[in-house]
């Protein structure tokens, strides 16, 4: 195949049959060089499909097949049609108004844009005041993302970084203007020196659009798109108070005592304060917004304070993370005071995993997104309100709400622990973003088949959100290309196996695609072996049977079968692994290391609420050493399960088989698993490794 011309297609199509040979994962190496490409342009059908999560990445230079093919696998056997999911990533964290629309006593100033309105295609300038930290970073990447999100209206985006030069800044607005961009974006500096140069803009009908920050008053630019400041200090501030019953000695981490956003939050917590008489402040620092930073203001407020602190009021998460680490240097683990802030994914991982209750509102850098959008609407010609709040959700530990303060996600759901601590959330760019890879622009096939490779992932998400199973002129509609063209790609699809046509104009997704889905879970080979199982099970129980595995933290329902009129096992379940006895026999065997980070980080309370740590791993252990494991009542009244587990060549457990019958027929549920000849398989079950954090953390 060296020096034969592909197209993108043809090396999505190898990868895929590539890697379901090995679900373990390849090296881009070795892609590279059997399927005869160069690098570049396997790098182009890679990416697509990594943001879109047909492909993961287990550890740098390597990719394996993503959830999902799976999830794609699990439409072809469900017969109802589930809505339709978006063929691009869903903007996290900006669902809905902010709190402040909707509770706002006032009524809201609108702009009327229509002086504004021109036709596309647009140029948008984007003046970024500093690059001073991570948050900063993520907002950068939201103006670039939605830009190009955007590109049919978008035709170019101009950049210009002040790096904390207000002079600077004030000339990179001039030169916007000068440039005849068509809106201008402004992350300012909170400084007058910039009034002269916005002043101009205004006046020559350039609509400004003033981003996180803001400079005088609202004369100075037509929009401004801001985080919720005052709820960010008040609501958690609220929750504190309530936590404490109302009585204790907090001390406050505010971050630059210059800086608008902050002095704001600060305010509302004191407000918050101010009105509970039990509560008192015993001191107030000021950090650099760094965890570092915070560590060091905590430790001296541990020094000087101790055990007289309560709770601990943070502005931000950046250096809330630093605060709870001095806690726990202190040998406060697990005695650590309520802690608030939010943002950096460090302090929801450290919260987790040394028991703190935490209550926090990020500031989201999706605003970035936001101010695009604006600067759309306004080229449209609509009304927009002249003050937009980013929504941000309030999280919550599990099990730590107040009266008057309730979740909307809980700690434990909000986390990321597939990513590094220092992962600013609120970003507003999809589950996929990464700031250490973060691109745009990149990735064109050497073919130029970028769109081709683009389109067919579109095709798979259609299917994948309908059944599995779509007609032409939904999928003409859905990818937005003419049907010769469609026509021209389904064609190499279906003879690969991936697509198989329908009747009356249907494409369904084929056998490739499940195969793809059973080996992006580690059951490739043992799927064949499994069905056939399952039939007999459950025919010769009358119940439901059902193949579960490992995939991630999740125990996953991967195969299912049902006796006439038995409600079936749901095939694609994801639950909790202390949740159900397929989920405890599967990792009760894993290294104590590993299981006691699984535990701490992705168990969720149900029958086993009021266990410890400890309590609840030698019960899995338990539980685990059985060789066939039942129960009642767990998965419904009068419901019985029995269990055995499947093991690899390696003597490893690979996957579990679960029988679900009346509970009276418990008996020969067990005696029927007992009965199984079961065959080794090779392959090991695929785990995912602890983030390095939580491995520091574990004793």
């Amino acid at each position: 195949m060296a020096g034969v011309h592909q197209s993108g297609v043809e090396v999505l199509l190898g990868v895929v049959d590539r890697l379901i040979e090995a679900p373990s994962g390849a090296a881009v190496a070795a892609l590279a060089e059997g399927l005869a490409v160069p690098r570049s342009s396997l790098y182009a059908v890679l990416r697509p499909m990594l943001a879109a999560g047909w492909l993961e990445a287990p550890r740098r230079g390597m990719v394996r097949l993503g959830a999902a093919w799976f999830d794609l696998a699990v439409a072809l056997e469900t017969d109802a049609a589930q809505p339709a999911a978006p063929s691009r990533p869903r903007l996290q964290g900006m669902t809905g108004p902010a709190r402040s629309f909707l509770w706002n006593p006032g009524f809201t100033e609108l702009v009327d844009a229509a002086p504004f309105a021109r036709p596309p295609p647009y140029v948008f300038g984007f003046s970024n005041g500093s690059r001073a930290n991570l948050w900063r970073q993520g907002l950068i990447h939201g103006v670039q993302f939605a830009a190009a999100e955007h590109a049919d209206r978008i035709a170019a985006l101009r950049i210009a970084h002040a790096d904390e030069d207000a002079a600077a800044e004030a000339r990179d607005i001039d030169a916007f203007l000068a440039m005849g961009v068509d809106a201008l974006i402004v992350s300012p500096l909170e400084t007058e020196i910039l009034l002269p140069a916005l002043a101009r803009a205004r006046a020559a009908g350039l609509p400004v659009i003033m981003v996180d920050r803001l400079v005088g008053d609202a004369s100075h630019s037509l929009v401004q798109v801001v985080g919720p400041d005052t709820a960010i200090g008040r609501l958690p501030a609220q929750w504190l108070v309530e936590t404490l019953g109302g009585r204790g000695a907090v001390v406050m981490m505010v971050g630059d005592p210059e800086i608008g956003p902050l002095l704001r939050r600060a305010r509302a917590a004191r407000e918050v304060f101010a009105l509970a008489p039990g509560i008192r402040i015993l001191d107030t620092v000021h950090t650099e917004m760094t965890v570092a930073a915070g560590r060091r203001a905590m430790a001296g407020l541990i020094e000087r304070w101790g055990d007289a602190i309560d709770g601990v009021w943070c502005d931000s998460g950046l250096h809330g993370a630093g605060s709870i680490q001095a806690w726990v240097d202190a040998g406060y683990d697990g005695r650590v005071p309520p802690h608030t802030g939010g943002d950096q994914n460090a302090v929801y991982q450290l919260a987790i995993l040394h028991g703190v209750k935490l209550a926090a509102m990020d500031f989201p850098p999706a605003m970035g997104i936001r101010a695009v959008e604006a600067g759309l609407d306004i080229l449209a010609g609509r009304t927009l309100p002249r003050r937009i709040e980013v929504h941000t959700p309030l999280v919550i530990s599990r099990g730590c709400e107040t009266a008057s303060v309730r979740a909307d996600v809980f700690v434990e759901d909000h986390v990321r622990w597939d990513r590094p601590p220092s992962l600013i959330l609120g970003h507003g760019m999809g589950e996929d973003y990464d700031p250490t890879t973060f691109a745009v622009g990149k990735g064109a096939a050497a073919d130029g088949g970028a769109r081709s490779i683009l389109r067919t992932l579109d095709i798979l998400v259609w299917l994948k959100a309908h059944g599995g199973e779509a007609g032409i002129a939904d999928l003409l509609e859905a990818v937005a290309m003419p049907r010769s063209s469609l026509h021209d790609l389904l064609g190499p699809l279906a003879g690969h196996g991936l697509l198989q046509r329908g009747g009356r104009g249907r494409i369904r997704a084929g056998p490739r695609a499940r195969a793809a889905g059973f080996a992006a879970i580690g059951i490739a080979d043992l799927a064949a072996v499994a069905e056939p199982v399952l039939d007999r099970l459950a025919r010769s129980t009358g119940g439901a049977a059902a193949l579960a595995v490992l995939h991630g933290e999740r125990c996953i329902i991967a195969l299912g079968r049902a006796a006439p009129g038995v409600p079936p096992i749901a095939v694609g379940g994801r639950t909790p692994v202390n949740w159900t006895l397929a989920g405890r026999l599967l990792v009760a065997e894993l290294p104590e290391r590993r299981l006691r980070w699984l535990l701490a980080a992705h168990a969720r309370p149900r029958r086993d609420a009021s266990l410890t740590l400890p309590e609840l791993v030698a019960a899995i252990r338990a539980e685990g050493g059985q060789r066939i494991a039942a129960l009642a009542g767990e998965a419904g009244p009068d419901i019985g399960e029995a269990a055995r587990s499947i093991r690899g060549a390696d003597g490893q457990v690979r996957a579990v088989l679960l029988l679900r019958v009346p509970a009276a027929d418990l008996p020969a549920a067990r005696a029927a698993l007992e009965a199984l000849d079961l065959p080794d398989t090779a392959a090991p079950v695929r785990t995912t490794d602890p983030p390095p954090v939580t491995q520091a953390a574990l004793p």
